[in-house]
């Protein structure tokens, strides 16, 4: 599937989802081929973002989730 990822280029990967994390001003993209593997990875981020210790030692600002095209 082709991604077009959240620094605006365009990759193809062998996987359907795709996890974009912005740590530190740079964006971090993990690949999964399964809805569960993906959808666990983007809650565990989106709540260690309401963590002000988590957000402060890893340095994160966003989180997002991508779908394949």
């Amino acid at each position: 599937m082709i991604f077009t990822l959240k620094t605006g280029r365009k990759i193809e990967k062998p996987a359907q989802f795709c996890v974009a994390t912005k740590a530190c001003g740079r964006w971090n993209h993990q690949f999964y081929k399964s809805w569960q593997g993906a959808r666990n990875e983007y809650k565990s981020v989106k709540s260690h973002l309401n963590n002000p210790d988590m957000v402060a030692y890893y340095g994160l600002e966003d989180v997002s989730f991508l779908k394949g095209e």
